[in-house]
């Protein structure tokens, strides 16, 4: 009878018998209704490459607007993704602001994958992949004022999406750190486009963990991948500080702030961190590059703009995202 009864204490009368539309189902209905579907990124798990390669991606979204890419470079991406016979297309990702794009190996599948995708499509329907970070051209970067100009990542990608997708009445998916994408963000990207366009956002927060009581909630999350909706579900209705917000909230304030929706890929202590880009980590000419550049913003020397810092907190940090 206890175990029974702890059973029960694992599903709430709102849990019991509900059924929801698998994640995918779920995410591209959201387009229905807003012309942006905002995710955190990169993605813990499969997710996302998964929804590309659903057939009813492209009838749904048009553009992905990705974190890790220089917007100076978009003629070079939409090459790429066009399948025409791009050279090196790495730069689009290793040239942005933020030095830890350049290892990622989530971006260079990412942009591989809409590549192949795009030639089983008809033009009309060939989904673009639009670089959002600010448009830095490195060679001409010689001290901290040359970057200065390029340093409100908020703005470019307010600007990107706001020029190619809102004025052009299309639809995409927001792949971004969540700090760009909730509502009531301030100056995020989403907050900055929702003073104009009102409603246009759908806001998702990849799992992480919750802070407090977390086997207990995952064990009530039940099955993934699934979208949950956080308005009238028990995820909204749960304290504020049950999630890993970044700002204080009065107390008694509900569910997860400036967000919609909660994606749910598995356990926390299961979900694996994104592993580093062997290519870029044995390019000797990328690595001395990033050194110039750290010299000439004047990087501390324990910053991660600096490669052997990057490198030595990749290795403390395992290969598990809390482990």
């Amino acid at each position: 009878m206890a175990v029974l009864a702890a059973a029960v204490l694992l599903v709430s009368p709102a849990d019991a018998g509900q059924r929801r539309p698998d994640a995918a189902t779920a995410l591209l209905a959201a387009f229905d209704s807003h012309a942006i579907v905002a995710k955190s990124s990169p993605d813990v798990g499969t997710f996302v490459f998964d929804l590309i390669r659903d057939p009813r991606f492209p009838g749904r979204v048009n553009d992905i607007a990705v974190e890790c890419g220089n917007a100076r470079l978009q003629p070079l991406l939409d090459a790429y993704t066009a399948g025409a016979p791009v050279p090196e297309i790495s730069s689009v990702w290793r040239d942005t602001t933020q030095p830890s794009c350049g290892f990622s190996t989530f971006y260079e599948q990412l942009f591989a994958l809409v590549r192949q995708v795009n030639t089983t499509l008809p033009a009309s329907r060939k989904i673009r992949v639009l670089a959002a970070d600010p448009p830095v051209d490195w060679s001409r970067v010689q001290s901290p004022a040359d970057l200065e100009p390029f340093l409100d990542r908020d703005a470019s990608i307010a600007s990107v999406v706001k020029t190619q997708v809102l004025q052009k009445n299309r639809k995409a998916l927001l792949l971004f750190g969540l700090g760009h994408l909730t509502h009531d963000g301030g100056s995020a990207a989403v907050a900055r486009l929702e003073r104009e366009y009102p409603g246009a956002a759908y806001v998702v927060a990849d799992h992480r963990g919750f802070t407090a009581d977390n086997a207990r909630l995952e064990q009530r999350l039940g099955s993934w991948p699934q979208l949950v909706p956080l308005p009238g579900s028990w995820l909204g209705s749960l304290e504020t500080t049950f999630f890993p917000v970044n700002r204080d909230y009065p107390p008694g304030t509900r569910g997860y702030p400036g967000v919609d929706a909660y994606l749910y890929e598995g356990p926390a202590d299961l979900l694996l961190r994104e592993p580093l880009s062997a290519r870029a980590v044995l390019d000797a000419g990328y690595l001395a590059e990033l050194r110039r550049r750290a010299t000439a913003i004047d990087a501390p020397p324990d910053s991660i703009e600096w490669p052997e810092a990057f490198f030595e907190r990749e290795r403390t940090s395992g290969v598990l995202l809390r482990g």
